[in-house]
C-alpha cells in the first residue's frame, strides 16, 4: 500500500517539500515498533475517566469569543490548555498573542530519530479552537451549558462537539502516542505542533496577520484539523471542501428620533418597512437566486464527480426533516438540497432589529432598523469582492428618504478545498474504514472554518479534516456529543498519527 502511494505521488506534479511530506506520511508506520501503537491505544482505553475530567474542565470555561464580558474566560481557558499541552509531552508550549484579545496556544513536540531515508522528520500541525458560541437562549438549555452533563449515551454542554471535544481528542492521542514511544524506548520520528485558536467562532478576524507573523513557527508538511465531524456513528466521511463566509450589517435610518405611531404614522417613513423591502430585494422571489448583480461571477456548476459524491452520500431527507422540524426545503431553483449546501453560495439574513421588541406593544415608529447578513461562498468567489457587490446593491436600492449604511462584521474566510487523492485525505480514509468498518465517503460541507484556506495560503500546506462530532445542536441550545464518538475519536486520532 505504501509503495503504491509513493509511485502515485512520484508520477504527479508536486513541489519537493510536499513530496517529502507525503512520502514521510505514507511510510512512517514501518519506522516505529508495532507495540507502540498497541500500547498507545491501550493508554486511551485506560484513561477514559481522566479524559472526561479534561472535557469537564475545558467546557467549564465560558470562552465565548463574541462577548467581551468573557475576555478573561478565554485567557483562563488558554492558560489551562498551556498546562495541558505540557502534561501531554510537548517540549515547547507558549501562549502567543494575536492583534485581538484572544491568544493562540502553541505547542511543539519534537520527535526523535530521522525521517524516511535518513532525512528530516515530517512535521504535522494540529489545528483546533477553544472558543465557543454564545449560549442564548439560555432558557432552552436542558442542563447548565458550561457543565458537561451525561444523559444516556450523550454528553451535553457548550463546546463538547464544537470544538473542545475535538481539540482534546487530538491532545489525548498525541499524549498516548508520545507516552507509548517513551515507555518502549522506540523513536517517534515525527514532529507535532498544536495551534489552538480562540476566535474561530467570530470568523478569525486576526488570524491572517498572526499567520504572516508566525510562518516559521507554524511551518509544517500537513495540517490536521480537529474541528469537524463525521457523517454518522457508523459512517466516516472525508471532507473535500468548505464554503467561505463574510458577515455584514445594514442599517436604515429615516429620522433623528422615535415617533408616535398615531401622531406621525402614515406621514413618515418606517425604517422597518424600508429594511424589509431591501432585504426582500436580495433574492429573486421566483427562483430564490441571489439578485445582487455579479454575485455568481466565477461560480462553477457541480462536476460529474461532485454529483456522484452527492448521490453516494446517502442523505436521509425524512430523518433530517423530522429532526429539524422544518415544514419543507427551500433554496435556489434547479439544485438539490445537498448541492445548495455543498456547492452553491448563499446570502442569508441572520438577525433583525427595529423598534420595540419586548413583551407587549409600544406604539412607536423607530428612527432606525438594522439587519445582519451572512454570505457563504464557494470556489471562484472572494469575500472582499462579494461584500462590495452586496453593499453597492443595497445602497443603490435605498429610497431617497432613508440613510442606508452597510458595514463589515467580524472576519471573513475564503472557500477551502482539499484534493481527494492527497496524502492526508488518503490516510484519513484508510483509518476511517478501519474504525467504522466500511469505506469512507467523500463530501463537501456548507459550513466554514476560516483557518483552513488560510493555512494553505500562508503556510503552503495541505489540510485534512478529522473531527469526530456529529454536528448535533452545535451553535444552538443543548449541544451534545455521543459518548461513542468521543471515545472513538481519540483512538482514531492515534491511528491517523500512526498512519
Amino acid at each position: 500500500s505504501s509503495s503504491n502511494n509513493i509511485n502515485m505521488l512520484l508520477k504527479g506534479p508536486t513541489r519537493a517539500g510536499c513530496l517529502v511530506a507525503c512520502l514521510a506520511w505514507v511510510v512512517i508506520a514501518p519506522l516505529v515498533s508495532g507495540d507502540v501503537l498497541k500500547d498507545a491505544l491501550a493508554r486511551i482505553d485506560k484513561s477514559k475517566a481522566d479524559h472526561l475530567v479534561d472535557l469537564k474542565a475545558l467546557v467549564g470555561f465560558p470562552s465565548v469569543s463574541a462577548l467581551p464580558i468573557h475576555a478573561n474566560d478565554l485567557l483562563a481557558a488558554a492558560a489551562w490548555l498551556e498546562q495541558r499541552l505540557k502534561k501531554a509531552g510537548m517540549q515547547h508550549v507558549e501562549i502567543l498573542n494575536t492583534t485581538g484579545p484572544q491568544p493562540v496556544v502553541f505547542g511543539h513536540y519534537q520527535g526523535s530519530g530521522t525521517g524516511p531515508g535518513g532525512g528530516r522528520r515530517p512535521v504535522l500541525l494540529v489545528y483546533a479552537h477553544y472558543d465557543v458560541q454564545p449560549v442564548d437562549p439560555l432558557e432552552e438549555w436542558e442542563s447548565p451549558p458550561f457543565e458537561v452533563t451525561q444523559k444516556g449515551s450523550e454528553l451535553y454542554g457548550r463546546g463538547v462537539d464544537d470544538d473542545k471535544g475535538g481539540l482534546l481528542q487530538a491532545v489525548h492521542a498525541v499524549e498516548a502516542l508520545v507516552g507509548a514511544a517513551s515507555a518502549s524506548g522506540a523513536p517517534l520520528p515525527l514532529d507535532i505542533k498544536f495551534m489552538l485558536e480562540g476566535q474561530e467562532e467570530i470568523l478569525s478576524p486576526h488570524l491572517r496577520p498572526f499567520l504572516e507573523a508566525h510562518t516559521g513557527t507554524l511551518a509544517c508538511d500537513l495540517v490536521l484539523s480537529a474541528d469537524g465531524g463525521q457523517i454518522s456513528e457508523t459512517q466516516g466521511g472525508v471532507a473535500l471542501g468548505l464554503r467561505g463566509v463574510l458577515g455584514a450589517e445594514v442599517e436604515v435610518a429615516t429620522a433623528g428620533t422615535d415617533m408616535h405611531s398615531g401622531m406621525k404614522g402614515g406621514s413618515v417613513a418606517n425604517p422597518n418597512s424600508v429594511l424589509a423591502r431591501l432585504l426582500a430585494g436580495l433574492h429573486d422571489p421566483a427562483t430564490s437566486r441571489v439578485a445582487v448583480p455579479g454575485f455568481y461571477e466565477g461560480v462553477s456548476e457541480p462536476s460529474a464527480q461532485d454529483e456522484a459524491d452527492m448521490s453516494a452520500y446517502g442523505w436521509d431527507e425524512p430523518r433530517e426533516r423530522a429532526a429539524l422540524g422544518v415544514l419543507g426545503w427551500a433554496g435556489e431553483e434547479g439544485y438539490s438540497t445537498l448541492a445548495r449546501r455543498w456547492h452553491r453560495p448563499t446570502l442569508e439574513v441572520v438577525g433583525m432589529s427595529g423598534g420595540f421588541t419586548g413583551p407587549g406593544i409600544k406604539t412607536v415608529i423607530p428612527r432606525a432598523a438594522s439587519a445582519k447578513l451572512s454570505a457563504r461562498l464557494v470556489p471562484g468567489q472572494d469575500p472582499d469582492d462579494v461584500y462590495a457587490k452586496v453593499r453597492a446593491h443595497l445602497l443603490a436600492s435605498a429610497p431617497p428618504y432613508a440613510n442606508v449604511t452597510v458595514t463589515r462584521l467580524g472576519g471573513s474566510a475564503r472557500p477551502w478545498t482539499s484534493p481527494r487523492g492527497g496524502a492526508g485525505n488518503t490516510a484519513a480514509a484508510r483509518v476511517l474504514e478501519r474504525v467504522m468498518g466500511r469505506p469512507a465517503k467523500y463530501l463537501r460541507d456548507g459550513a466554514t472554518i476560516p483557518a483552513l484556506a488560510d493555512f494553505t495560503h500562508y503556510l503552503g500546506a495541505p489540510v485534512t479534516k478529522f473531527g469526530w462530532g456529529l454536528g448535533d445542536h452545535i451553535h444552538a441550545p443543548n449541544e451534545r456529543l455521543k459518548v461513542a464518538m468521543w471515545e472513538k475519536g481519540s483512538r482514531a486520532w492515534v491511528q491517523l498519527l500512526w498512519e
